[in-house]
């Protein structure tokens, strides 16, 4: 590591890197859920400042959400060193991986929602737009790193704290200090000599760590789950593995599939290794999946379950907004608009304790909402079926008879509500309510 020249200014980096416990005045950092659609991926962002009670706040998104958090995205400057270390503890108790920045060609930071399918979250603030000091403390917690920005320097005390204290008081409590930071890297498997780097960086200076250091040390798994999974999940021998490779060596030389040079017998080998390839990727996902599940129940002391948190009310309240114009609901409502095979749409992605949920306009009346649709997260569990039919039948009234053993509708005065339990989705299958103005 040339750290020399990874060195960044005081005038650069100031503002950025001020670690310590800051004046009273400073706002916590914007801890927010991250669902994507119906809630078949979630995750926590943590951007801006660390401060007291920020440990506190992740907790609680992610027990809100039952378990099915997968990670954190961090954007943030630095800021308590404690805290960041309770944090990172939680990350690395509850199995959450970690995403901070990419590093550009310039080795600046980037942010960018590569798909721009609002999958990927960014900061609201583009200055958040890094992994700086008490960030790296965080990262180094997950078991699953992504991200290239790293920028890291030695903890150190509160302005006007530090310095009101003897000389030699001032020693023993920056030892200290030094120690548990040690202590705490220690125990996240940060090797010995990055850790004398972070160490014996100043705090008003800043140390970029290099693209070969964060891909060695601080990137995809850890390295025992990494061989652990592997030998759990994999299933081709080497022969089939080099196989695989050649294939695709020679796809990717290839101006397409159908100019590939390959036999009959070696697009039929390739294929039958491709089976193999999904059912080693499911069988990691699944145990992923698995093990996160058994972290939560072990950090929380309870089991996890997708109607726990849920308000069933939501669903049955959504007739309410039928008739309702989209300029009112836009003012008084966090909602998406778009437009979609000639129909105006008001979309918003599922939470903690809600479906997500569409709202549409109908050709007869433009801009008011005459079709209401809600889905909720994928592979709902019996219970939550059946929590969910008998808050709507509490609501509405007995369910009409249906042919389909998975449906159940309602015909009432002002509307006509349907709810299906479709079995086949990309993520899974999912339960869906529509609901249509007379």
């Amino acid at each position: 590591m040339n750290a020399t020249n990874a060195r960044l200014s005081l005038l650069q980096f100031y503002l950025l890197l001020f670690v310590a416990a800051l004046p009273f005045e400073v706002m916590a950092a914007d801890i927010r859920p991250h669902i994507s659609g119906s809630g078949s991926y979630r995750a926590v962002v943590i951007e801006g400042e660390i401060v007291p009670g920020d440990f506190e706040t992740l907790k609680r998104i992610v027990k809100e959400n039952q378990g099915e958090v997968s990670g954190v995205y961090l954007f943030t400057p630095g800021g308590d060193f404690y805290e960041a270390m309770k944090i990172g503890g939680a990350l690395r108790k509850l199995e959450l991986s970690s995403q901070v920045p990419m590093r550009d060609s310039r080795g600046n930071p980037t942010c960018e929602d590569s798909l721009g399918l609002g999958v990927t979250p960014t900061p609201k603030n583009p200055d958040n737009c890094t992994c700086a000091s008490a960030c790296f403390f965080i990262h180094i917690g997950a078991i699953h790193r992504g991200g290239t920005y790293l920028a890291v320097h030695r903890p150190f005390f509160g302005k006007g704290k530090f310095g009101k204290l003897s000389q030699s008081a001032a020693k023993q409590a920056f030892v200290q200090l030094q120690q548990k930071a040690g202590s705490y890297m220690n125990e996240m498997g940060v090797p010995r000599h990055i850790q004398s780097d972070v160490l014996g960086t100043p705090s008003d200076k800043a140390l970029l760590l290099d693209d070969k250091t964060v891909k060695t040390y601080f990137w995809l798994e850890l390295p025992y789950r990494h061989e652990w999974i592997l030998n759990k999940c994999s299933k081709l021998s080497d022969a089939e593995k080099r196989r695989s490779e050649n294939y695709s060596l020679r796809l990717r030389r290839a101006r397409n599939a159908s100019s590939a040079d390959l036999s009959k017998a070696e697009w039929n080998d390739l294929g039958k290794l491709q089976e193999i390839e999904e059912e080693e990727r499911k069988c990691a996902i699944e145990t992923n999946k698995k093990s996160r599940q058994e972290a939560y129940v072990k950090y929380f002391g309870v089991n996890p379950t997708d109607y726990g948190s849920h308000d069933f009310n939501r669903w049955s309240q959504a007739s309410n907004y039928l008739g309702k114009r989209f300029y009112d609901l836009l003012n008084e409502e966090k909602f998406e608009e778009e437009t979609f095979a000639g129909s105006n749409l008001l979309k918003r992605n599922a939470t903690a304790s809600a479906p997500h949920i569409s709202l549409s306009d109908l050709q007869s009346a433009p801009r008011v909402v005459g079709w209401v649709s809600l889905v909720s997260s994928p592979n709902p569990s019996d219970e939550f079926i059946r929590r969910l039919v008998k808050s709507l039948e509490s609501t509405w009234g007995k369910s009409m008879k249906s042919d389909h053993s998975e449906e159940w509708s309602w015909d009432r005065r002002e509307f006509t509500a349907k709810l299906t339990h479709e079995p086949v989705s990309s993520s899974g299958p999912y339960m869906s309510l529509v609901i249509e103005k007379k």
